[in-house]
C-alpha cells in the first residue's frame, strides 16, 4: 500500500512539474485593450491561450488575444492560410522575417506573399519558395542557389539582401538560360537484383512436367521519357538482361533412360511497365515484356554426354511493387511469368542423332534495387 502510494505521488508530482514547466512568464493584450500579466501557455493545438494568474486560470481563444509577452520578447498575431500565429519580429521591410519556434520561421516577401519555413527538415523546394516570395528581385535567385542549408542566420541573410535589392521584372539568368536549354527532363534509372526461377520442363513428347530450379542475377534500365507526357512517371520503357543458373537433376517421370541434366539462360527483354501511385511510397506496377533466351543444355543421357545450346523468342507478363526508400531509391519485388516455349535440339552419337526437344515454362521472383 506505501509503495502503490508512493508511486502515485511522484506520478503526480511529475505531471505537475511537466505543466508548469510549458507555462512561461509574460502577458497577453487582448481584443478588449486589457493587458494581463501571468503565466502564459500557446496551445496551437486547440488555438487556446491559457493565462495562470495567482490562483486562478483562464483561457482565451486566438481570436481574444492580440498580442503576447512571453519574458522580455513581444509575439504579434499573424494570420497565415487560415491558421493563426504568434510570432516575434526580426527583420522588417519589404520582405519581413518572423520567428514562430526554433526551427520555424514565417517570411514576407514581394505583394505580401508568405510563406513558413522549417529549418530542422533539409527540403529540396525551400530554394524554390523563397524565389517566388522574392520574384522581384533577379540577383537573390544566385544566393538562393548557393545556398544548401537553410537555417535562421541564412534566412536573415536572404530577407537582408532582398530588402536592399534593385528591383526589377523577373528575367532569367544567363545561366538560367543555359541551364534550361540543355535541361533534361526524363526519368531514368538503374536497377540491378537477384532472384530464383522455377523452369517446368518437358520431353522427349511427354505430358508429364518436372521442374528445375534456378539462382537468376538481373540489371537493366527504366526510363520514362518527357515526350510521355501526362504518362511521364506512370508509363515506362525498360531495358533487361538476366543471366539464370541451376545445379544439375536426375529426370526420372519424362524418360525411361537415365537422364541428368542442368540448364543456363541468358535472356534479354525489352517492355513496358505501368506503375501506379506514382507519388506515394509504395508504388504497385504491372507489365509486359518481349525479349530472346539463349538456353545451354549440359548433362548425359544412358550415360552419352552432351552440351547444346537452343533459343527462342519469349514473352514475359509481371507484376511487383516499388518501395521508396529514404535515399529517395526504391526496392522493388517482381513475379513474372515467361511464357511456354520450345527448345528443338539434338546431339550426335556414334554416328546417331539423338533428338532432344524440351518445352519450357518458368516464373521468376526477384528483389531490385533502383538508383
Amino acid at each position: 500500500m506505501k509503495k502503490n502510494t508512493l508511486l502515485l505521488l511522484t506520478l503526480i508530482f511529475t505531471i505537475s512539474t511537466t505543466i508548469a514547466q510549458t507555462f512561461t512568464k509574460g502577458s497577453i493584450a487582448t481584443s478588449s485593450n486589457e493587458s494581463i500579466k501571468g503565466r502564459v501557455l500557446i496551445d496551437y493545438d486547440t488555438e487556446k491561450i491559457t493565462l495562470k494568474k495567482d490562483l486562478k486560470t483562464t483561457t482565451y481563444s486566438f481570436d481574444q488575444v492580440n498580442t503576447v509577452t512571453l519574458g522580455s520578447t513581444q509575439l504579434i498575431k499573424k494570420d497565415i492560410d487560415g491558421a493563426s500565429y504568434y510570432v516575434s519580429n526580426i527583420i522588417s521591410g519589404k520582405g519581413s522575417l518572423y520567428k514562430i519556434n526554433d526551427s520555424q520561421y514565417l517570411v514576407t516577401g514581394n505583394n505580401d506573399k508568405n510563406a513558413i519555413i522549417t529549418t530542422n527538415k533539409k527540403s529540396n523546394t525551400t530554394s524554390g519558395i523563397l524565389a517566388i516570395l522574392f520574384d522581384d528581385c533577379n540577383s537573390i535567385r544566385t544566393t538562393l542557389n548557393n545556398e544548401d542549408n537553410f537555417n535562421g542566420p541564412a534566412l536573415r541573410k536572404i530577407v537582408d539582401a532582398y530588402n536592399s535589392c534593385d528591383y526589377s521584372a523577373y528575367a532569367p539568368t544567363e545561366k538560367e538560360v543555359k541551364d534550361a536549354a540543355k535541361h533534361n527532363t526524363d526519368q531514368a534509372s538503374f536497377f540491378a537484383g537477384i532472384g530464383t526461377g522455377l523452369n517446368t520442363i518437358t520431353f522427349f513428347d511427354n505430358n508429364d512436367t518436372e521442374t528445375l530450379a534456378s539462382i537468376q542475377v538481373q540489371a537493366g534500365v527504366i526510363t520514362s521519357p518527357s515526350f510521355f507526357g501526362r504518362l511521364q512517371g506512370n508509363l515506362f520503357v525498360t531495358l533487361e538482361g538476366s543471366a539464370n543458373f541451376s545445379g544439375e537433376k536426375d529426370f526420372n517421370t519424362n524418360t525411361s533412360e537415365t537422364t541428368s541434366f542442368r540448364v543456363n539462360s541468358y535472356r534479354a527483354f525489352l517492355g513496358l511497365e505501368y506503375l501506379f501511385n506514382k507519388k506515394g511510397k509504395i508504388k504497385p506496377f504491372a507489365g509486359l515484356s518481349i525479349g530472346v533466351t539463349s538456353d545451354s543444355f549440359k548433362g548425359n543421357i544412358d550415360d552419352f554426354n552432351f552440351d547444346i545450346t537452343g533459343g527462342n523468342t519469349i514473352l514475359a507478363p509481371k507484376i511487383g511493387a516499388r518501395l521508396q526508400l529514404p535515399n529517395q531509391k526504391h526496392l522493388g519485388i517482381t513475379f513474372a511469368y515467361i511464357s511456354e516455349y520450345e527448345n528443338n535440339l539434338s546431339f550426335p552419337v556414334n554416328n546417331t542423332v539423338i533428338p532432344l526437344v524440351v518445352n519450357n515454362e518458368n516464373i521468376t521472383l526477384s528483389l531490385n534495387y533502383y538508383f
